[in-house]
């Protein structure tokens, strides 16, 4: 059930934003906050030191400065969804953002995060899986609000829709991941609408010893 409704609102999501969702623009640095205090820096990207403790790289969008043709802003035909919840590093259930839907409904759909990938966690962890599990859960909460589009293939061969995730306000969840050292990027043509920055941000993190890059 979960699997067709997922590929039902990827389909969909496709439809509405047809290929016109990627809109260059600026964002602040990033507001992960690893130790889960809820705390945020609204001038700096969050950097996840090798004993775990986090601190802040001033003054740019990723360790070292600005990528070469900006973060993206959340495109303004984005589809507005609830987060139910994420299961790891690069992979959360999103429901339909309805005041009504309850929590633990069944229409929530399994969402692959475009673009990147992060160390796994359970029985086959690996290091700094749990890091970027909390990484994603400090950027998507349960029940907080999230917005999604979509690349050219709406879905993978295991049935999980495959999005961009934007936060309520305004940060590229993809690109966040990544700047903290939480995520590598990762190549799946023909979704690639922002693989280039990704994988420069990802560069640039590892360069610095960012996050898993110092730690792993």
């Amino acid at each position: 059930m979960i699997r067709g409704l997922g590929l039902l609102v990827a389909v969909l999501v496709v439809g509405m934003l047809g290929f016109s969702a990627f809109q260059p623009g600026g964002l602040p640095g990033s507001l992960i906050d690893l130790q889960g205090n809820g705390t945020t820096s609204d001038d700096a990207t969050v950097r996840i030191d090798a004993d775990g403790t986090t601190g802040s790289v001033p003054g740019g969008s990723v360790p070292g400065g600005s990528v070469p043709g900006g973060v993206p802003a959340r495109p303004v035909n984005a589809v507005a969804m609830t987060v139910e919840h994420v299961h790891d590093g690069d992979t959360l259930f999103l429901r339909a953002a309805q005041p009504n839907s309850p929590a633990g409904s069944t229409d929530a759909v399994k969402v692959r995060l475009i673009g990147i990938d992060t160390p796994e966690i359970g029985d086959q962890a690996e290091c700094f899986g749990d890091e970027a599990t909390r990484a994603l859960r400090a950027l998507a909460p349960d029940e907080s609000t999230v917005w999604i589009t979509a690349d050219r293939e709406p879905a993978d061969r295991y049935g999980r829709s495959l999005f961009y995730l934007w936060t309520d306000d305004g940060r590229f969840v993809n690109y966040e991941l990544i700047a903290a050292g939480a995520a590598e990027s990762l190549n799946i043509a023909p979704n690639d609408a922002y693989y280039p920055l990704l994988r420069a941000t990802e560069d640039a993190a590892t360069k610095a010893g960012t996050g898993m890059w110092g730690a792993c």
